[in-house]
């Protein structure tokens, strides 16, 4: 009886962790993505269940069409990061054309990456995805989200599964506030081959600054206005953020992070921080850079979404 009762309460406790896992990724993926769809929530949990789309037999005509995205994609249309998890178990990533264009990866080891990822496991049925989907819906309908086009979308998705289909395109409201370009990897393979390609590009920085006493609130308030102008219009730029010791006030740390040695260089080119550097140079009595190594870069993710989240 014992036995029961507690195998009872780990079923209950695993279905309510199992929901809110769900009801995480949704509203993570609404607050990073506003005008998606449904549509859009189910793609992006197809590809983490199923993986690529479609097996790929021919290499040059994937490789062809890659060439074209690059080609017709400029960088300010893409979105800003390199990688992001599919879905609740995070299986699958979708690793963005934006590394190939900022020369984190070339486009053989995307092409390749990509190819393996979809060749390599034994796909589940359209099925077994059927019943995971409505599963998940059971969690996605008590939270009464807002979406648009929720009840259309939800019969859509019902009908394709019904005849035995599951991929679909992302929403039109999707692509053109999006533009997703991007290629899904199996997570073992991004693990052992492109993550460690990501991190290594990143530049993650202590500045240690001493400020002559006399100008400490204009010093503040330039530090204050380039941390928040750098990170609101430039998608390379993941943290400029600027700390007053408490035992030592003229003593400043701003910590930044930066996507990539290409994020940081046009960085140092925008108007905001030209002016902030040549409005500050007489203020500043010394002036430090440390470089540091990340022992966790995946963690910074969740930080930034987990305090976007709280708002």
């Amino acid at each position: 009886m014992k036995r029961n009762i507690s195998l009872i309460l780990f079923l209950l406790c695993a279905s309510i962790l199992y929901a809110q896992n769900i009801e995480s990724f949704v509203r993570s993926q609404i607050a990073t993505y506003p005008q998606l769809r449904l549509l859009d929530i189910y793609k992006s949990s197809f590809q983490d269940y199923m993986g690529a789309e479609h097996l790929v037999s021919n290499r040059q005509s994937v490789e062809a069409y890659l060439d074209e995205e690059l080609k017709t994609t400029t960088l300010d249309e893409l979105l800003p990061w390199y990688a992001e998890p599919c879905g609740t178990e995070g299986r699958y990533v979708r690793v963005s054309i934006r590394t190939i264009k900022e020369n984190i990866l070339s486009k053989e080891a995307l092409l390749d990456a990509f190819i393996r990822s979809a060749n390599q496991d034994k796909r589940p049925t359209v099925n077994e995805w059927k019943e995971k989907w409505q599963e998940m819906m059971l969690s996605i309908d008590r939270m009464h989200l807002n979406l648009p086009h929720y009840d259309e979308d939800k019969q859509f998705i019902e009908r394709i599964l019904s005849e035995g289909k599951y991929a679909i395109s992302h929403s039109p409201e999707y692509r053109e506030a999006y533009r997703p370009h991007y290629r899904i990897i199996a997570r073992d393979i991004f693990n052992k081959e492109i993550k460690p390609l990501i991190n290594k590009s990143m530049i993650v920085r202590i500045a240690e600054i001493e400020v002559h006493p006399q100008y400490l609130e204009d010093y503040l308030r330039a530090a204050k206005n380039v941390g928040a102008e750098s990170v609101k219009h430039e998608p390379g730029v993941i943290c400029i953020f600027p700390m007053q010791m408490k035992e030592d006030k003229n003593q400043i740390r701003i910590i930044e992070i930066y996507r990539s040695q290409t994020a940081y260089e046009s960085h140092l080119k925008t108007e905001h921080f030209l002016t902030y550097k040549q409005g500050t140079l007489h203020m500043v009595k010394s002036l430090r850079l440390l470089d540091q190594i990340p022992l966790d870069a995946d963690s910074m993710g969740f930080i930034f979404r987990k305090m976007n989240s709280e708002k």
